[in-house]
C-alpha cells in the first residue's frame, strides 16, 4: 500500500501539470486568434479609409469635371451624387447582406488558417 501511495501522488502531480500546461495553451491559442482577428480588422479598416479618401477626392474632380462640362458646378456634383444614390439603390435591392456575409466568411478565414497552422 505504501508504494500505491507515491505513485498515485506523481500521477496527480503530473496530472495537474499536464492540465495547467492545456489550459495555458488554450489560453495562447485564444490569444493567437484574437491577434489576428485584430489585425485583419485593423488593416481592412486601414484600407477601407484610403479607399474612402480616394473616392472622395476623385468624386470632388468628377464634380468639377461635370461642372464645366453643365457650365455650372452645382450640377456637375448633383450628377455625382445621382450616380451615388443609384449605387446605394442597386446595393440595398440586389446584394442585401453581402457586405456582412464577405467580413463574416474573411473572420472565419482567418481563425481556420489559425487552426490549419496549429495541426501542422
Amino acid at each position: 500500500m505504501s508504494d500505491q501511495t507515491p505513485f498515485f501522488q506523481e500521477l496527480k502531480e503530473m496530472l495537474l501539470k499536464y492540465l495547467d500546461a492545456k489550459i495555458r495553451l488554450l489560453k495562447l491559442e485564444a490569444f493567437e486568434k484574437t491577434a489576428k482577428v485584430t489585425a485583419t480588422l485593423f488593416s481592412s479598416i486601414v484600407i477601407t479609409l484610403l479607399a474612402f479618401f480616394l473616392l472622395f477626392f476623385l468624386s470632388l474632380s468628377g464634380g468639377f469635371l461635370f461642372g464645366s462640362i453643365f457650365d455650372n458646378n452645382a450640377l456637375g456634383f448633383l450628377f455625382i451624387a445621382g450616380i451615388y444614390v443609384l449605387f446605394l439603390i442597386i446595393i440595398i435591392i440586389g446584394k442585401k447582406g453581402l457586405l456582412e456575409k464577405h467580413i463574416i466568411d474573411r473572420v472565419i478565414k482567418q481563425l481556420e488558417e489559425s487552426d490549419d497552422n496549429h495541426e501542422e
